[in-house]
């Protein structure tokens, strides 16, 4: 299997061609980045679960993330990115729900974990 490569213009660097895994969403959310900042993520993986009072409640963002350039904290491998954020009053009914938006979000976070950790054998 080939490399994808991806070329990016750094405010630093000016235009690079880098390697780019296979799980990389793309860069455009990152326009004119400095070489340092330039990070590969995967798609994100969400829990949360759907209450009476409130709707949805987001209870977990996840997503595989690599940032081989850092400076202040480089990453030699692909770590996982982590969200986990609640805050509400429930209604006593709607507590099961939200239990249970808990159980599916550890099974996703621990499935995100174990992608991370064969892709420490290659970044592909």
């Amino acid at each position: 299997m080939s490399a994808r490569t991806v070329t990016i213009v750094t405010v630093d660097q000016g235009e690079i061609t880098i390697p780019e895994p296979a799980w990389c969403v793309g860069h455009h959310w990152q326009p004119r980045p400095y070489l340092a900042d330039i990070t590969h993520n995967s798609v994100r993986v969400k829990a949360g679960a759907m209450t009476a009072e409130h709707g949805w409640v987001s209870i977990l963002v996840a997503r595989i993330s690599h940032a081989p350039y850092a400076m202040v904290l480089p990453q030699p491998y692909p770590v996982v990115s982590v969200e986990v954020d609640m805050v509400a009053e429930l209604a006593a009914e709607d507590v099961p729900k939200v239990s249970q938006g808990l159980r599916v979000a550890a099974m996703r976070l621990e499935k995100v974990a174990a992608e991370a950790l064969r892709l420490r054998g290659g970044l592909a």
